[in-house]
Parts: structure tokens; C-alpha cells; sequence
């Protein structure tokens, strides 16, 4: 079973060793793995210019038209993030304006109507706000609709901002590991 972990920080962070921790469980749950560092990508900022509205591709050349291959052809998506500012790095929020093409494909041309597995979300964020992770997690249920995967429990951590502060907890070590084996458990149906 495909999974596709984005890592969305700027710089390797608590966000990383979080991902670590849960790709961990999926390899010992026998899943394969791709992980990408965003900010390692060539991807340009959407630049609104409607192309994509009829023909569900973009025009925009980059690393982008590569990595919606990756998306489609995994059964799972895991996204792991800092938080700025309540919402995504820079990076990461281009990567999902760029996803446009996709929604146009779905929702406009009525195409690939395949229900997929699971988006999870691993985001830290420095402050202990209860509204913390609001934004992101609006955004990321749009997405999942329009990609035909199902919104699994995030796996969200407050207060943390340090670097390598999360190494320290051996609880969020031991959840992380248990959230990637039992992200193999919602695997593709009969003859997918």
C-alpha cells in the first residue's frame, strides 16, 4: 500500500521527527513509503490565471505536473507541518493551491471518482492556543474531499517550539508509531 508523506517545514523539526515516528509504523506495517520535503520541490505559486478550469491540467511548468502523479497513485496521504501564524508554511500552502487542477478534474469535469484512504495531519505549533489549528484543518478537509481520501485524526501537538523538543516524549514517539500502523488498516478495497 502507497504512502505519500509531505513534509512541510522549512527546516527539519519537531514536525519531521513526528513524521519519523509514524512513518515508522506504516514500514513495520509492511506500506510503502515516498516522503518528500516540500520546500525541496520546484513549485511555483498559483498565479490564478484559469487555465486549468477546462482542461484540469496546469500550465505552470514545475515540479508540481510530478508530484500530482505521487498523489494519484497513493493510497494514503500523510502531511506533517508546523503551524505559522494558525496556518501552513509558505511551501506546503502552495503545494495545495496548486492542487486546483485537481479539484477542476472532480468537481468540474467529473472525473476520477476513486474513494482513496486517508489524509492525516501531524501539525506542532509553539503556542498552546485552542484555536490553533482551525484554519489548517478547514483547509485540509477541503482538500481530502476533492482528492477522495477521508479526514483520519489529526495528530496535533501545542506548545512545542524548541528544536527536537518533541524528542523528548516518548508518548507522542509511541502515538505517531501506533497512528502509522493504523493508517494500513483503512487499505483499498477488492480490487484496487
Amino acid at each position: 500500500m502507497k504512502v505519500l508523506a509531505l513534509e512541510g517545514s522549512p527546516r527539519r523539526g519537531n514536525s519531521s521527527m513526528l513524521l519519523d515516528w509514524v512513518l515508522e509504523g506504516v514500514r513495520e506495517g509492511g506500506g510503502e513509503v515516498t516522503r518528500l520535503r516540500v520546500v525541496e520541490l520546484d513549485i511555483h505559486p498559483c498565479t490564478g490565471c484559469d487555465s486549468c478550469l477546462s482542461t484540469g491540467e496546469c500550465i505552470l511548468a514545475d515540479d508540481m505536473a510530478w508530484l500530482v502523479e505521487r498523489v494519484m497513485e497513493s493510497w494514503h496521504l500523510v502531511l506533517a507541518s508546523p503551524v505559522y501564524f494558525y496556518h501552513l508554511p509558505a511551501q506546503l500552502k502552495a503545494f495545495i493551491d496548486r492542487l486546483q487542477p485537481l479539484w477542476v478534474r472532480r468537481s468540474l469535469l467529473h472525473q476520477d471518482p476513486l474513494q482513496r484512504g486517508g489524509l492525516l495531519f501531524l501539525g506542532v505549533g509553539a503556542t498552546r492556543g485552542e484555536r490553533l489549528f482551525e484554519g489548517v484543518l478547514l483547509t485540509l478537509k477541503c482538500v481530502a474531499s476533492f482528492l477522495g481520501l477521508e479526514v483520519l485524526e489529526p495528530l496535533l501537538v501545542r506548545g512545542v517550539d524548541a528544536p527536537g523538543e518533541v524528542a523528548r516524549r516518548e508518548d507522542l514517539a509511541r502515538e505517531a508509531r501506533r497512528r502509522g500502523r493504523e493508517l494500513l488498516s483503512r487499505g483499498p478495497g477488492p480490487g484496487l
